[in-house]
């Protein structure tokens, strides 16, 4: 492989997260010079993917990369369709519907957020709101303590610093000159 050629690095990491969780399910084809026919982005995935190598004439080659490659990307429709069927598969097994979400995670190569895209509402977790979150946050909230206020001026009380001498009057908690 060149390294100008170009990857779609979407497919690379489903490869890398589908090897993980079902392993090498089809092999690399290769000529015997090294001329990859189907499966570069799974050797971009994991470099070490079984690989077969094939006695194949350059035009073969050329129409056979083609027609292997015609699948090698399902449509987001036929995906999911497929997700769905899982989604029933595992109902049917007794899998609760708000546990579904993270048991295709388990098995699926996708990520939460796009598993979620593509099953019916009824199949995912309901979440809290996030006003109910902060209304709750605020009941539990202790009242704050009242900041106390300066006493008006004529009821200031003058105190005499011990260091240098100087009035000093107290505003709030502090102390400051009079």
């Amino acid at each position: 492989m060149s390294s100008s050629e170009e990857y779609d690095e979407e497919i690379v990491e489903w490869l890398r997260k589908s090897r993980e969780q079902v392993g090498e399910l089809e092999p690399v084809y290769q000529t015997p010079d090294g001329d990859i026919i189907d499966g570069k982005h799974r050797l971009k995935a994991y470099p070490g993917w079984k690989t077969v190598t094939v006695q194949i004439e350059d035009v073969r080659k050329i129409v056979e990369r083609i027609h292997r490659n015609i699948h090698r990307k399902m449509s987001k429709a036929e995906i999911k369709q497929a997700v769905l069927q899982l989604a029933i598969a595992y109902e049917k097994q007794g899998v609760p519907k708000e546990q579904l979400v993270d048991k295709l995670k388990e098995v699926l190569p996708f990520s939460e957020s796009y598993i979620r895209e593509l099953l019916p509402a009824k199949y995912k977790k309901e979440r809290k709101p996030k006003e109910k979150l902060a209304v709750k946050m605020l009941a539990e909230k202790p009242t704050p303590t009242p900041i106390p206020q300066p006493t008006p001026k004529s009821e200031e009380k003058h105190l005499t610093c011990p260091v240098c001498g100087s009035k000093l009057k107290l505003v709030g908690n502090v102390l400051v000159p009079a």
